[in-house]
């Protein structure tokens, strides 16, 4: 990913597309970008193209507590601002969206790493992992099954509700647990979990090899016969996000229309 500094503000796009993609280029030159810029108060990051690229953005960022003003050059996505909404000068509101943090506990070692949209812990070499779940060490329930997602409420749209299970109300102050394929219990449904929850997570028996990812990308493998503790909570940071008064309704709506509303 590219950034660059412009009017004492963050430009995020991908190398690749910058090269193949002339809508791009043209922007990154234009002066309807820097007004962008100068029609915000404060320092911004600014994330063209795509999903990919606004993750990586926040990754890189997130801890700097800037807004961040996603606009759509590529796939039509779920937080994307469309092109046209965004302006020179135009009018916006800012909302904050949760962040996940997972800190693995591996032998007594220890790994930590943040997550936008979901955290998910999958079966290795084909082979089903048995994990005790807990919620802030009160509740408990113990499961067999090949993968387990933790999804933030924007990102319940994704992969969570491919696999049949609730979409949450982006501004809701709660995630959901997954199950894909469980064994047992064989009829295991979606968790709800209010955001001030701690889920902790341990291989008490079957100590299996198991996946790790956060955000589709690798995070860490876990070889068998190894100690696992895992931990997933919301962050203190948030994600401040610009979105354009004009195109606030249609934002709004989105979740209701992956639940198959029209609206």
């Amino acid at each position: 990913m590219k950034q660059l500094e412009l009017n004492w503000s963050f430009v995020c796009y991908d190398s690749f597309t910058h090269e193949k993609n002339e809508e791009l280029r043209s922007f990154l030159q234009s002066k309807a970008l820097k007004s962008i810029i100068d029609s915000i108060e404060e320092k911004i990051v600014i994330v063209l193209w795509w999903d990919g690229t606004m993750l990586r953005a926040i990754k890189e960022n997130y801890t700097n507590n800037l807004p961040f003003l996603w606009l759509n050059f590529g796939h039509k996505w779920f937080l994307l601002n469309s092109k046209e909404s965004i302006t020179p000068w135009f009018n916006y509101v800012e909302r904050k969206y949760p962040l996940l943090e997972v800190e693995v506990w591996v032998n007594w070692e220890s790994r930590k790493e943040i997550a936008v949209n979901e955290i998910d812990i999958r079966a290795w070499a084909w082979r089903m992992i048995w994990l005790d779940i807990s919620l802030s060490k009160r509740q408990r329930i113990n499961i067999e099954w090949d993968w387990i997602i933790i999804a933030t409420p924007a990102w319940s749209t994704w992969y969570n509700s491919s696999l049949g299970w609730p979409i949450i109300p982006h501004t809701q102050n709660a995630f959901v647990m997954t199950p894909k394929a469980p064994w047992k219990p064989k009829l295991q449904s979606s968790i709800i979990i209010n955001d001030h929850e701690t889920v902790w997570i341990k291989n008490t028996w079957r100590k299996n090899p198991v996946e790790i990812y956060c955000d589709w990308r690798e995070f860490l493998k876990v070889e068998e016969n190894s100690d696992l503790d895992i931990t997933v909570k919301k962050s203190s940071s948030m994600v401040r996000l610009i979105i354009a008064e004009s195109y606030i309704d249609t934002w709004d709506s989105k979740v209701l229309q992956e639940q198959g509303f029209q609206v």
